[in-house]
């Protein structure tokens, strides 16, 4: 019995593996298992898809062309913060790894490479607006290496003078930073077309501009790309896959820093005098009423005064900027201190002793420390001087 139970194990255990055997042979790879991966690179070379261009092995042209950017600004004008439009003058040069005329090895075909013809500066419209010629160079011998870098062997320049939109940033007004935009914009969709700042040739500015105004600094330029659909145009990139063009902006950011500190003083000296005045009420005697109301009336409007001068100087805005934390710190903190006036003279009790009238101060259930003036007066001062920094540093 038991040689024919192993008998049969045998037998089965060897049919399974016939079995298996035959299966891995005979088996057809389906379709998803031999497909071959096709890159977009070969889509876009193909010709039956965007761009539309036959590209063989001979060909060395990769989709997309890269070009890369660098500025020079020169100088800023009528750049004032009553104004949204200024006027800049700089240059903007671009580089290329192809020739201007690049002939294809496949059919000998003539392209034109020029790089205005793949991108442009978004300009605005006006007629004082002056954009020089294009300042084309090629490299053509080893002497002219010195104003080209890696595979790069053209180069394209243009110098511009013209008026640009800024909308202002005054959050944090009188310490503000803005940001001056410059942008360029691909002509084609971003598999044929790509802007880089360039890493060799950085962007620069001239620390002396002869018209920017006193009062501004610029401390840097700083750049990032936005990407804009075109739903009204689409392109086919690869079988079934069909999606409106996009566009790239390549946008350079030139920052200007306002010297806050002097304007600061110019703008707020007579808020901060009438919080001063207000505090004097202080080092009054308690009993001299009629000079510490005079002293505290004279710094509400003194506050007040302040406040109007400073909205007067300012462009209106609807945001809360540091000039109206600062505005309403010092109304608030005048406040404070006619509030602590009226407890100190609310617990300043006259009294009749043997026919004599005598003066006591009678402690208030709330706000003791504040019933002494001398506490009250570096109390004011010292938690002013907190929230002021405090607002600085927001």
């Amino acid at each position: 019995m038991k040689k024919i139970f192993f008998a049969i194990l045998y037998f089965y255990l060897g049919n399974l593996f016939i079995y298996s055997q035959s299966s891995e042979t005979n088996e057809t790879p389906d379709s998803i298992s031999i497909k071959k991966e096709i890159k977009l690179r070969d889509y876009q070379r193909s010709g039956d898809y965007y761009p539309y261009i036959i590209l063989t092995e001979k060909d060395t042209l990769e989709w997309p062309l890269e070009y890369d950017l660098s500025l020079d600004f020169y100088d800023l004008k009528g750049f004032d913060v009553k104004n949204e439009i200024f006027t800049s003058v700089l240059a903007f040069t671009s580089y290329s790894e192809f020739p201007f005329k690049w002939i294809q090895p496949s059919n000998g075909e003539e392209w034109d490479m020029t790089h205005s013809d793949w991108f442009q500066a978004v300009l605005r419209e006006s007629e004082l607006r002056l954009v020089g010629d294009a300042i084309k160079e090629e490299y053509v011998s080893p002497s002219d290496s010195i104003i080209f870098y890696d595979s790069k062997i053209t180069k394209e320049a243009r110098n511009v003078d013209t008026e640009f939109d800024h909308k202002w940033d005054l959050a944090n007004y009188p310490f503000d930073t803005q940001k001056l935009l410059f942008e360029f914009k691909t002509s084609y969709d971003t598999s044929l077309v790509k802007l880089n700042p360039s890493k060799k040739f950085v962007s620069t500015f001239e620390k002396n501009m002869r018209n920017l105004k006193p009062g501004y600094t610029i401390i840097g330029i700083d750049h990032r790309s936005e990407y804009n659909e075109i739903s009204t145009e689409r392109i086919n990139t690869a079988p079934g896959v069909i999606r409106p063009a996009v566009l790239q902006s390549l946008i350079f950011e030139l920052k200007v820093k306002r010297g806050g500190i002097v304007l600061f003083f110019k703008i707020f000296t007579g808020g901060l005098l009438s919080f001063l005045i207000s505090c004097l009420v202080f080092l009054i005697p308690i009993k001299d009423l009629d000079s510490r109301i005079n002293l505290a009336v004279g710094g509400i409007f003194g506050a007040i005064g302040s406040s109007a001068f400073v909205y007067d100087v300012l462009p209106v805005v609807n945001v809360f900027t540091k000039a109206d934390a600062i505005n309403n710190l010092i109304i608030a903190m005048v406040v404070f201190n006619i509030l602590c006036l009226l407890l100190q003279q609310s617990t300043f009790k006259r009294i009749n002793i043997d026919g004599k009238y005598l003066y006591r101060t009678v402690e208030s259930p709330y706000f003791k420390s504040l019933q002494d003036s001398k506490f009250a007066f570096f109390y004011s001062i010292f938690a002013f001087i907190v929230i002021l920094i405090a607002i600085f540093l927001w």
